[in-house]
Parts: structure tokens; C-alpha cells; sequence
């Protein structure tokens, strides 16, 4: 009885990923592999949906507001400011501002440069020709045809169900972020300008660039597990394959989120090793 149970289910899954697999194999890349405004089901740049651009537009008005905020502060912190290095005076706050006035009118610009440029790369690296034949998702074949025992197929199956909508929603996620990510892209570049507030430019700059290029650290491990999985053809071994590869691609933004923390807090640590050498050394220039 279990195994006529099984056995239906199993089939019924075949059937629809067959169905499926030929319905979307043609607009794989342009629609997962790649980031674009799929709001009017069409491949047109990301920068240019009207919903990003109008809130662009009420944020850099914003931001041009709170610039007179910005300035009146760091005059007042300028006048009662000591220290070896000035932060506030016209000196230091002028180029900042320059530099983010420039990042804040031209952000969907840039923006739309680093998405270009993850597009290029995804699609250098799916479209490459390697041994093994064209390149395919590692995990078709385990949805598709039969490799091993009934309850086996069921159980892997259903795991490999759940672990594309998993992939499918953090899709989504990423999508929704970049959006608000280059939305409030005239805020972030307002923070450039004094130093207590530099920090949240940072942080959104490497957010950014993690959200953009994290999709091709995804299609890197998707390209390199297609070429390994043709030598697994039709194998129980490459329907686990297939579920691996799915739990690399969902850890793949975590380890690039962790690999950037690493390299911040690497970053603020030589920054207090140089200021704790520079007072040291005007300690002992005073003392002599």
C-alpha cells in the first residue's frame, strides 16, 4: 500500500516538474539568474520601475533638506572642536559633501552600474561551455525521472520541493531589498558627510553590494555543481547532489554577509591600532 502511495505521488511530481521544467527552461537566466524589473514581465532594467524611482526622488529631496542640517551642525561642532586632526571645519566637511552629493543625484546610476556588471558576470559563467554537455540544474533529473527506491524518491523529492521555495523567497527578499536599498540610496549618501553618521554609509554600501553580488556567488556554485552532476546522471548519489547544492545556494548569502563582518571588524581594529600609535607617539614628542 505504501508503496502504490508513493509510487503516485512520485509520478505526479515528475509529471509537474516536467511540465514546469519546459514551460520556464527558456527564461531561467533572465528571470532567476539575473536582476531585472520583472513588474511589467519584461527585462528591462531594475532602476527603471516608476514605484523605485518616485521614492528616489522624495528621499534625494530629503536629503538636499537635511544638507542645511548637516552643514549648521558642523559649524557649530567646529567652533568648539579641539584636537589634533579637525573633523568639522570647512576643510574636512567639503569634499564629504561634494562626494555625497555626487553618490546621492547619480545613486540609481551607480546603482544600476553594479547590477549590470552581477548580470554580466552570472552570465559569463552560465552560459561557459564546460565538459559534461549544457548546462542544467542538478537536481532535474532527480524531479523528473526515478533513481532509486520509491520512499527514497518521495522523501527526497519533497525535500527538494521545499528547499526551492526557500531559494524562491529569498529571491524575493532580495529583490524587495534592492529596491529599498536604492530608494533611500540619497539618505545613505548624506550619512558620508560627518563622522558619527559615517558608519550607517558603510553599512549600507556593503549591504548593497552583498544584496547585488550574492546572486552570482549562487549561480557560481550552481555552475560548478552542473558540470560534477553530469558524471551523476540518473543516480540516488545525484538526487542528494541536487539537495546539497540547494543548501549551499541558501548559505551562500550568510557566508558572504559573515565574510564582510570579518573583514569590517578587521578594519576597525588596525583603525584604533593607528590611533593608538599616533597618541603614543605625541605623548612622547610632548614629554621630551
Amino acid at each position: 500500500m505504501l508503496e502504490i502511495f508513493s509510487g503516485l505521488v512520485t509520478g505526479f511530481f515528475s509529471s509537474l516538474a516536467n511540465d514546469v521544467y519546459r514551460s520556464v527552461s527558456g527564461m531561467v537566466e533572465t528571470y532567476l539568474l539575473s536582476t531585472h524589473d520583472l513588474s511589467t514581465f519584461s527585462a528591462r532594467p531594475l532602476t527603471e520601475d516608476p514605484a523605485i524611482q518616485a521614492m528616489f526622488h522624495l528621499t534625494l529631496a530629503l536629503g538636499d533638506v537635511l544638507l542645511v542640517l548637516v552643514f549648521t551642525y558642523s559649524f557649530l561642532r567646529s567652533q568648539w572642536e579641539r584636537g589634533f586632526r579637525a573633523h568639522y571645519t570647512l576643510k574636512a566637511i567639503l569634499p564629504r559633501t561634494l562626494a555625497a552629493i555626487g553618490m546621492g543625484h547619480f545613486a540609481l546610476v551607480f546603482g544600476q552600474m553594479a547590477i549590470d556588471l552581477n548580470n554580466a558576470l552570472v552570465h559569463a559563467v552560465w552560459t561557459q561551455p564546460f565538459p559534461g554537455g549544457p548546462t542544467r540544474m542538478p537536481w532535474i533529473t532527480a524531479l523528473t525521472t526515478g533513481f532509486g527506491l520509491p520512499l527514497f524518491q518521495l522523501i527526497v523529492r519533497l525535500a527538494i520541493v521545499a528547499m526551492l521555495v526557500i531559494v524562491a523567497l529569498t529571491y524575493v527578499v532580495r529583490f524587495a531589498l534592492l529596491a529599498v536599498l536604492l530608494a533611500i540610496a540619497p539618505l545613505a549618501a548624506l550619512c558620508m558627510i560627518l563622522p558619527e553618521t559615517k558608519r550607517y554609509a558603510q553599512s549600507w554600501l556593503r549591504l548593497f553590494l552583498l544584496t547585488v553580488f550574492m546572486q552570482f556567488g549562487q549561480v557560481l556554485v550552481l555552475r560548478v555543481a552542473s558540470i560534477f552532476a553530469s558524471e551523476l546522471n540518473g543516480s540516488p548519489v545525484e538526487a542528494l547532489y541536487g539537495l546539497a547544492v540547494l543548501y549551499l545556494l541558501i548559505k551562500v548569502p550568510g557566508l558572504m554577509n559573515a565574510s564582510a563582518h570579518l573583514e569590517s571588524k578587521s578594519e576597525h581594529m588596525l583603525e584604533g591600532f593607528a590611533k593608538k600609535a599616533v597618541k603614543g607617539a605625541m605623548a612622547a614628542k610632548a614629554g621630551a
